[in-house]
């Protein structure tokens, strides 16, 4: 046995963790853009914005 080998403990730390419980990580309705390829994020925009009037249209058509 030498000094280093009680150097790390796992100790009370589950306790700890568990103390306000441990929570998953916060979903989002979208994943964010980010760090994208800027290309792609340009046509996603304007992808988005075809798609929404086109949306407006059809539920204009319908009533």
């Amino acid at each position: 046995m030498t000094c280093c080998d009680f150097s790390h403990t796992n100790h009370n730390q589950n306790k700890k963790a568990h103390r306000n419980g441990i929570k998953k990580p916060t979903s989002y309705r979208t994943r964010s853009m980010k760090g994208v390829d800027p290309k792609f994020r340009r046509n996603a925009k304007y992808a988005l914005t075809g798609s929404r009037k086109a949306r407006t249209e059809a539920k204009a058509g319908e009533s």
